[in-house]
């Protein structure tokens, strides 16, 4: 793919651990906008696929970012994790809801909120 690149994670926080990252240098979460939902749509779809092929269920499986200042790469990478954690530290540290992890689906819904005008009704 000319967009993103996939490998595995080179620590592991879960039983499938893999790694999404564009090509296109992108700092990190808070460098994206607008015009990276297609990008992200991509990642998502990609993530999916690979959780399929390890055999784990989508729904039950973790696809997020962590959140500056707690990401240790300044490259985006988004985290696909399927199956059991490797332990309870790896189960806080990509737990949604906290300050230092965001899940995808969040990220891409605050995108959506960028996109529609001011005042627009749902």
């Amino acid at each position: 793919d000319e967009e993103i690149a996939t490998f595995y994670d080179i620590n592991p926080a879960a039983e499938t651990h893999i790694l999404i990252v564009p090509v296109a240098h992108i700092e990190n979460i808070k460098s994206l906008n607008t015009e990276h939902t297609g990008l992200l749509e991509k990642m998502r779809q990609r993530g999916i696929e690979l959780l399929k092929d390890h055999g784990h269920e989508p729904e039950a499986s973790k696809l997020g970012f962590h959140v500056p200042p707690f990401n240790t790469v300044d490259h985006l990478h988004l985290h696909v994790l399927g199956g059991a954690m490797k332990s309870n530290f790896r189960k806080l540290k990509y737990q949604t809801g906290r300050m230092w992890y965001m899940d995808l689906a969040q990220l891409q819904a605050d995108l959506a909120k960028q996109q529609r005008p001011q005042g627009a009704r749902l």
